[in-house]
């Protein structure tokens, strides 16, 4: 969890601004898309590094989504279709055991990442107010990678 360097009051209330502040938010209804957009339009700096910890937040949990259900799917070996079971995929037995207990803790990983951007959403909100731009704890930086 980090944050920006401290600053003094009078800094943080010139620094700040209310699309910074109310990025956090928007993401939750739009996920990255809302900040890709408000990253893309803003020329205020901490607007832009706001969106940029809710970008990078938001695809880690889409990323760690689509490998969890990629990765269940695989290790899931038959469904029922009408009653019959008829088989998925041609993975292997052992594979498919491996699969399977990888799948199983990503997909409890991806409830607690959803439940957990609630309450991201929530403190970057009021740190964003408070005048300091925070990190997502255990987001990828992929937008820094991009500047």
């Amino acid at each position: 969890m980090s944050t920006t360097p401290i600053q003094s009051s009078s800094d943080q209330s010139e620094n700040r601004s209310l699309g910074g502040i109310f990025v956090h938010v928007l993401a939750l209804f739009t996920s990255f898309v809302g900040p890709a957009i408000m990253y893309a339009i803003s020329d205020h700096e901490f607007t832009r590094e706001n969106a940029r910890n809710a970008i990078n937040w938001h695809i880690t949990v889409i990323i760690l989504a689509v490998t969890a259900f990629v990765t269940g799917f695989l290790g899931a070996d038959e469904v029922t279709i009408n009653g019959e079971p008829t088989e998925l995929l041609a993975v292997p037995s052992p594979l498919d055991t491996v699969f399977t207990f990888i799948g199983i803790p990503l997909l409890l990983a991806v409830v607690v990442a959803v439940f957990a951007t609630f309450g991201f959403a929530v403190v970057a909100t009021q740190k964003a107010a408070s005048g300091s731009a925070w990190s997502y704890p255990g987001s990828i930086s992929l937008i820094e990678w991009f500047r």
